[in-house]
């Protein structure tokens, strides 16, 4: 019961730093996604990783080695999914909205990246902390498609409104991108196939252990840092290679070098220190959870950061003006989840 509670506390600390990433984009002023997204992304996995791990794990490059090409190779190709994850929602966030864009990330990657740990842990957990972690994850699923559909009750209402009063401006205050039609299923198909290779986040880390074993066992809790360093390197590789050619493409990387931009690059830099907070908390928290921790945390953090860019969504703007129904059905979903995750933390206790 004692790990329970730093474990949590972590987990809460990823999951709210999550369920905020992305709202940078906004106010962005110079920057396109894909200036943004990589400059984020290099703070965020070359940056910050790097001058963590040399002050908290002295060696760790010896242990890197010891392990081997072939798990190195696996966990950096895990990297480079989730690096396309991140690039795919960095447009399906700019078409849907946060709301709707992260509800249905967050569904699908509970049920792949929660999934697959729990299938490879199965035998060594209690039977009932198994069962009930697999009705929790049920329960996970539901509430993200709770919330997905009231997203797009959200989308119709505010479609039928366009039509009848095409004209009417928004207000100045709030920016939010209300997609319809082949955009709106542009936004869709790309947040979908991102809930899948954001997966590879919690994939890569659960894969990464022999990592963590060869650092040995005295350094507790900060040897869960060298499970993410391969990650990074195929995640910022992907984003090198798909984001740096779009802009070498459109000529947008000269937005780097353009006056009045030292706003944008502070904003990116932000973007990256959130996201580092976003899973490196997570991993300790999964580290004090025990043998669920990537499927448990995973689901908790995922539920818990739904749940965070929800609320940023409400207080943006992103609702104002839509049908009570949908309202009510999104407050359902998060009913939902939160009996999920209090479901999850009791099978954890069970182990």
């Amino acid at each position: 019961m004692s790990n329970l509670i730093p474990g949590f506390g972590f987990i809460l600390i990823a999951a709210v730093s999550g369920g905020l990433f992305g709202l940078q984009y906004r106010v962005m002023r110079r920057y396109t996604v894909e200036n943004s997204s990589l400059l984020s992304l290099l703070f965020a996995t070359i940056v910050v990783p790097l001058i963590a791990v040399e002050f908290m794990l002295p060696g760790w490059t010896g242990a890197i080695a010891q392990v081997g090409w072939e798990r190195n190779l696996l966990v950096f190709a895990l990297g480079f999914g989730w690096g396309m994850g991140a690039i795919t929602y960095a447009y399906g966030f700019n078409i849907l909205g946060m709301a709707l864009a992260a509800s249905l990330l967050k569904g699908i990657s509970v049920a792949v990246g929660a999934g697959v740990p729990l299938v490879r842990h199965w035998g060594e957990v209690p039977a009932d902390a198994a069962t009930v972690t697999s009705a929790g994850l049920l329960l996970l699923l539901l509430g993200t498609a709770l919330a997905g559909k009231a997203g797009m009750m959200r989308e119709k209402h505010l479609s039928a409104d366009a039509d009848k009063a095409p004209e009417q401006p928004h207000s100045a205050s709030v920016s939010v991108q209300r997609a319809t039609g082949a955009v709106f299923v542009l936004g869709l198909a790309s947040c979908l196939v991102s809930g899948l290779l954001s997966a590879c986040a919690n994939l890569g880390y659960e894969f990464a252990d022999p990592l963590e074993r060869a650092m040995g066992t005295d350094l507790a809790w900060r040897a869960t840092l060298i499970r993410w360093m391969p990650m990074y390197w195929g995640g910022i590789t992907a984003l090198i290679v798909f984001m740096g050619g779009a802009m070498v493409r459109n000529g947008t990387w000269r937005n780097y070098f353009t006056p009045g931009t030292g706003c944008d690059l502070l904003v990116s830099a932000s973007m990256g220190a959130v996201h580092f907070l976003a899973q490196i908390p997570y991993g300790i928290g999964a580290f004090y959870l025990g043998t669920l921790g990537t499927t448990v945390g995973w689901g908790v953090n995922i539920g818990m950061a739904l749940i965070v860019a929800v609320s940023v969504g409400f207080t943006l703007g992103e609702w104002r003006g839509v049908s009570k129904a949908a309202v009510q059905v999104l407050l359902a979903g998060i009913a939902v989840l939160l009996v999920a995750m209090g479901a999850l933390a009791y099978a954890n206790s069970l182990v």
